[in-house]
């Protein structure tokens, strides 16, 4: 039977029809409920009301049975292009429609289950000579098939064990080195081993090795990116990525830590170009949790050494000495007598390289991370990332109404070393004549749920305000990115 529904299911993703959606199935349900800024919440509904419609119940599915899925479409707008495309700095507005279609099948028993998830993530609409790349389009993929296996009182009372095998997606911690992609138009996924072991009260234990997926076809291929075409992911041997991970609540009232390690050893593959690395990353993140009518705050260091190439170029084929950091910290209060009322402060640092020819890479890399819910939208705008920044910010989040939440956040950019990058735009100047200041970034966002909270609505954008290394660098062009999706979980 799940070799049926393997072989029928792709013949329905393509056609992407907007279709009615709901929750999501085991599958889509771990991505949507990791504690996060990107979450969807379902909006409380009153006893007297219908719930969100569901593809298990239409169906009529037996309980060994989970169906789900979720479909997405979002337009982009760009006034003015300011990044270097193939490395030339492009005119004009930029545009894009990305359209994201998932689905998920869970057979599962009292301690066996396996998986099986989808993706169609598809691009239209967009300038004629922009480059396309696989963050945009994976049409007809399999984004995860795996088989869990679940425990209980394996090592004490009341504790839990899972253990998964196959190719998988994953969330860690403040998702900013491991992380399940929801404003990309594609997913990372994952070819191995995960067992997370946790007690009663919350503490866990995480431990994985993989492969990265490969998506194809890669940025190389332009023309077959263009025809959405299917080419079908892999993974190879010789790329790892492993890790371990820990967490503790109430190490001291109310404050959590959690400390991990990450390995990733990678290098060119098909048409995916990428900086050839074998890196080490250490780190530990303490917070408090956001509770209404008291202060919350986070604070995560990370420190990351090994081997990496500076280029992405095939021709660059020099191993540079790797030492780098990241620290973010951040506090802030949840106000309990207006609904959903946060002011917070931020403050980010991620080094960048030096000097380019001392024979050391110092420039931060962020492994699978996302940087969605710190520097605002990616997409097409995408104007900073955990790489070579110092940004101080401030964020406010509320509700203007009913099950209408906003959330502005205001933050400068710089580059921790002048020598470096704009990691996100291609524009370097090695002499670090150009200046540190590179952009303000003003982000606007409002989301809305909908069907009785099967659905959302968001629309927003951001004002890129070009600074001193952008006028020297490009021709500090000034840029309006804005969007609107609709999301629909079935």
């Amino acid at each position: 039977m799940l070799l049926s529904l393997l072989t029928t299911a792709p013949l329905l993703v393509p056609s992407i029809a907007i279709s009615q959606e709901t929750t999501a199935p085991p599958a889509l349900e771990e991505s949507l409920v990791v504690a996060s800024d990107e979450e969807l919440k379902p909006a409380e509904v009153p006893p007297a009301k219908k719930g969100p419609w569901k593809l298990q119940d239409a169906l009529g599915a037996p309980d060994w049975l989970r169906v789900s899925g979720q479909f997405r479409a979002r337009y982009e707008h760009l006034s003015e292009r300011f990044k270097k495309i193939g490395g030339v700095l492009r005119n004009g507005p930029g545009q894009i429609v990305v359209l994201r279609t998932l689905l998920a099948i869970t057979l599962q028993d009292e301690y066996l289950s396996l998986t099986t998830e989808l993706e169609d993530s598809r691009a239209y609409g967009y300038p004629s000579d922009e480059i396309l790349s696989t963050g945009q389009i994976n049409a007809v993929e399999l984004l995860q098939a795996y088989v869990r296996a679940d425990f209980s009182d394996v090592f004490a009372g009341g504790d839990t064990t899972r253990v998964k095998l196959g190719r998988q997606t994953m969330d860690m911690g403040s998702r900013r080195f491991v992380a399940r992609n929801r404003y990309r138009n594609t997913i990372n996924s994952f070819l191995g081993a995960n067992a997370r072991w946790e007690d009663t009260a919350g503490s866990a234990v995480e431990a994985f090795f993989t492969s990265p997926t490969i998506r194809l076809p890669g940025t190389g291929d332009q023309e077959a990116l263009r025809n959405n075409e299917i080419k079908f992911d892999k993974e190879l041997a010789d790329n790892s990525f492993w890790g371990l991970f820990g967490s503790h609540k109430d190490v001291i009232e109310n404050v959590n830590a959690e400390l991990y390690y990450y390995g990733l050893d990678r290098a060119d593959v098909f048409n995916l170009a990428v900086a050839d690395r074998k890196l080490h990353t250490f780190g530990s993140r303490w917070y408090r949790p956001t509770v209404a009518g008291e202060p919350f705050w986070e604070i995560e260091y990370a420190y990351q050494f090994g081997e990496s190439r500076s280029t992405k170029s095939a021709s660059d084929t020099t191993d540079l000495d790797h030492s780098a950091y990241m620290l973010h910290v951040s506090g802030g209060y949840a106000f309990d007598n207006a609904p959903g009322l946060r002011v917070e402060g931020l403050f980010d640092i991620a080094t960048g390289d030096d000097d380019p020819s001392d024979g050391n890479n110092n420039r931060f890399d962020s492994l699978f991370g996302v940087p969605r819910f710190e520097f605002g939208p990616t997409g097409i705008f995408r104007g900073a990332t955990r790489a070579n920044i110092i940004s101080p910010g401030l964020r406010l989040t509320g509700d203007i109404a009913e099950g209408w939440q906003v959330r502005v956040t205001q933050r400068p950019y710089y580059l921790e070393s002048k020598t470096d990058a704009w990691t996100t735009t291609g524009l370097r100047d090695d002499t670090g004549g150009s200046g540190r200041h590179f952009a303000d970034i003003t982000e606007l966002r409002v989301r809305h749920p909908l069907l009785n909270g099967g659905a959302r609505l968001e629309f927003g954008g951001a004002y890129l305000a070009a600074k001193e290394f952008a006028k020297n660098q490009g021709d500090g062009r000034d840029s309006i990115y804005t969007y609107v999706q609709i999301q629909f979980n079935f």
